[in-house]
């Protein structure tokens, strides 16, 4: 009996609770239904993305796969991994446009490009092309020359800057033998044909020229080889031997002097060879000289 009115005194007790009570727990209950359902919709909306984007990420590795795969010629790889691209998006017009591509190579038919025969002007340039590599510069310059005869316009440019390189080249070999320096020259002067303005080769020229007419007039003419040789030795006193051979040549005419008894011309002589090159043996030859001149001069 007692746990019965206890019961039924519960039941009373909630049944008189005011309207606003039920109302207040009515709409709370709502309002949280509510906000689960937001979170579930949220929570869903983010996983999608997330997917989303680990599949956009995905499909751009495996693009840059497959491209690297085609710049490497491996093609069926390539057209494997774009296959896979279109599982994970069948919309993917990249993948699509790939895949087009590289079944239109497979289906073209590829024609070997015909090699030209090459002519007998162009076997002549690959001999002369080789031997200048070995700097065999006599035999280039014939087989050049010969080019230039058959097809005058013939690599124009590059024939004559490398005929130009040899005749320098094969000039200064003579040089540097000391056998036909005339020869020298001539090769100078039909290197100058092609390039005039080069002033180093110029100078190259003028000097082995000079030097030429050094020995050509040495012992004939002693005024004519020390013009020369002055000249020489203003450009390059070190050039050669041209310093000895100006003192040499100084001695001779001082020789040729004193045997005509022409003795301060003989000491003058003397005195220009001691300022080229100063040996002792050339001064007491010098002062004797110059003695015999003031004798002679009443001095």
């Amino acid at each position: 009996m007692e746990t019965q009115q206890h019961s039924g005194g519960t039941s009373l007790s909630l049944q008189g609770l005011p309207a606003s009570f039920w109302y207040i727990v009515t709409v709370s209950t709502g309002l949280a239904t509510v906000v689960i359902i937001v979170m579930v919709v949220l929570g869903y909306r983010d996983g999608l993305r997330r997917g989303e984007a680990q599949t956009r990420q995905q499909v751009a590795i495996l693009l840059q796969r497959a491209s690297d795969m085609l710049d490497a010629g491996m093609d069926e790889e390539a057209r494997t991994v774009y296959d896979r691209i279109l599982e994970f998006d069948p919309t993917n017009e990249a993948a699509r446009s790939a895949l087009l591509a590289v079944d239109q190579v497979d289906t073209t038919e590829v024609v070997p490009e015909k090699q030209a025969e090459p002519s007998p002007v162009d076997i002549e340039w690959a001999r002369a092309v080789a031997l200048f590599d070995e700097g065999r510069w006599h035999e280039a310059i014939k087989r050049f020359t010969l080019v230039q005869s058959t097809q005058p316009d013939y690599r124009r440019e590059e024939l004559e800057q490398r005929l130009f390189v040899s005749y320098v080249e094969l000039a200064r070999a003579v040089i540097a033998e000391g056998r036909q320096e005339e020869a020298a020259v001539q090769l100078f002067d039909k290197a100058l044909e092609l390039q005039p303005n080069d002033t180093i080769v110029r100078e190259e020229r003028f000097m082995t020229a000079h030097y030429v007419d050094v020995n050509t007039y040495w012992g004939a003419d002693w005024s004519r080889v020390i013009g020369l040789l002055v000249e020489l030795y203003r450009v390059d006193p070190d050039y050669r031997n041209v310093r000895y051979l100006l003192q040499r040549a100084h001695v001779e005419q001082g020789e040729v002097f004193a045997h005509g008894e022409e003795w301060c011309a003989a000491a003058a002589s003397y005195t220009s060879a001691i300022a080229v090159l100063d040996w002792l043996d050339l001064r007491g030859r010098r002062d004797e000289l110059t003695a015999l001149c003031r004798n002679s001069s009443g001095g």
